[in-house]
């Protein structure tokens, strides 16, 4: 009976402690995936279209890649890839002077000349797979005539919503 006492006793004081030394103690931090920033939106496919009405003696063209991942280091191949439903437009601050669908990959624009001639291009990207539209973090200047990227090393710029 006396050691049941006994045990019990050291027990109780060895629980009492541990809590105790518990109470003190740094909060345990588990290891967490950060949250996960997938630029998904629910844009239909947007309907843009050039002016049918255009001098093509005045034209640049531009074969461009898009990588969101570059921008994105969230996203997967399996969030995001280009798709046969995506689009790359170029606007001037009239409205759209190009667009295309990808081919292989790649996205080759043909962009009419804007007002004025000299004028900042941007180039927005439609991804069908995320609905939503990105855009370039840097203009394009037109010049008549230029080439811009080529198959084997695209105009890759960085797309951000």
């Amino acid at each position: 009976m006396k050691h049941t006492i006994i045990i019990a006793t050291l027990m109780a004081l060895l629980l009492t402690g541990c809590a105790k030394e518990r109470e003190h103690a740094d909060p345990i931090v588990y290891d967490t995936a950060p949250e996960r920033h997938i630029p998904a939106a629910d844009i239909p496919t947007p309907l843009w279209a050039t002016d049918t009405n255009y001098d093509y003696s005045n034209s640049m063209t531009a074969i461009v890649a898009v990588d969101l991942m570059q921008t994105y280091p969230d996203l997967t191949p399996d969030d995001w890839q280009v798709d046969k439903g995506d689009l790359v437009g170029a606007f001037d601050g009239r409205g759209c002077i190009g667009v295309t669908r990808p081919s292989e990959g790649l996205f080759f624009l043909y962009i009419t000349s804007p007002a004025p001639a000299d004028a900042e291009i941007r180039l927005q990207y439609y991804s069908a797979r995320l609905r939503n539209i990105f855009q370039a973090d840097a203009p394009l200047h037109f010049e008549n005539g230029a080439r811009l990227g080529s198959v084997t090393d695209p105009l890759t710029p960085a797309f951000t919503q």
